[in-house]
């Protein structure tokens, strides 16, 4: 009989090509994942992978099997996130992952309303890029992300997820550039100036992410919004501008787009999570909040 370690060893090294490099990947010894793979062949009683220098190609048999166990494997790994989630039952604190690009509105809002729900719970709000929240909802230290949807139908572990509403993303510049006193600009115009970007959205495969050759990637906001002031333009939810500081932007009519482009906000989680009947009615409280703030 396999074992779950033996699955997960030949799977990696299917994917990744080398005994090398799924050793690295697994955290593990060359040895120790050959050794697994060994172990796994003589049960199967056939190989799995050809030596070709320094690469293991798999055989026939083997890409019929990476399949299947790649279902088991997943269902093991959603087993045991469950189980830990029954485990952890009893919710103090929440910590929450976000994208620069959520709107602050947004994050008082559920703030306002999760605690509304549950007075003596402990909120914490972390910005974090989107690889690294959902490496922290994998490993536990995180309990929720909100990221913008990629555009895809699976993020790109394993994770849950859910929408929770469109970010109307708008182009905006300041009152004194040139392109604000235009009452429509090009896309060839926009080309021909400095884009600000936040970091994920620098990441997302959408149309209109990258436009000009003149890229600048800002982590923060606030500070992107700041420099701003002195040149170029940027991309950034209509709702973030819905603030004071808006007075010394303005919004810029693109000939080539619409009134906006809409991108989904996702709320993540960890398998299993949402089988906890306070983690699931909170994440209720979040969804619907985030809808309704993202209405505007």
């Amino acid at each position: 009989m396999h074992t779950i370690e033996q699955l997960a060893t030949f799977i990696s090294v299917y994917e990744k090509g080398s005994y090398s490099a799924a050793a690295a990947a697994l955290g593990k010894s060359r040895t120790t994942v050959r050794e697994h793979v060994m172990a796994y062949e003589d049960t199967l009683g056939y190989s799995l992978f050809e030596i070709e220098g320094k690469k293991a190609v798999p055989t026939d048999k083997a890409n019929q099997l990476y399949f299947h166990a790649k279902v088991v494997e997943k269902q093991s790994r959603e087993l045991f996130d469950y189980s830990q989630a029954l485990f952890d039952s009893d919710i103090h604190t929440l910590n929450i992952v976000h994208d620069v690009i959520v709107p602050i509105q947004v994050i008082a809002a559920v703030q306002r309303d999760v605690l509304a729900q549950y007075p003596h719970l402990t909120l914490n709000w972390l910005h974090r890029t989107r690889q690294q929240a959902l490496a922290m909802l994998k490993s536990g230290e995180a309990d929720i992300a909100l990221m913008p949807n990629r555009g895809q139908l699976f993020p790109e572990t394993e994770i849950d997820f859910r929408g929770v509403g469109s970010l109307k993303i708008k182009i905006y510049a300041s009152k004194h550039s040139a392109l604000s006193q235009k009452t429509h600009v090009t896309m060839k115009e926009l080309q021909s100036e400095t884009q600000y970007l936040t970091e994920n959205f620098a990441a997302m495969d959408v149309s209109f992410a990258k436009v000009s050759p003149k890229i600048r990637i800002v982590s923060n906001t606030d500070l992107l919004c700041e420099l701003l002031k002195q040149e170029g333009w940027t991309a950034l939810p209509a709702l973030s501008m819905a603030s004071p500081c808006s007075a010394e932007f303005v919004e810029l009519r693109v000939e080539e787009m619409g009134e906006y482009k809409a991108v989904g906000l996702n709320l993540f989680y960890r398998h299993g999570k949402d089988k906890s009947a306070m983690f699931s009615d909170m994440m209720r409280v979040i969804s619907r909040t985030c809808q309704n703030a993202l209405a505007f």
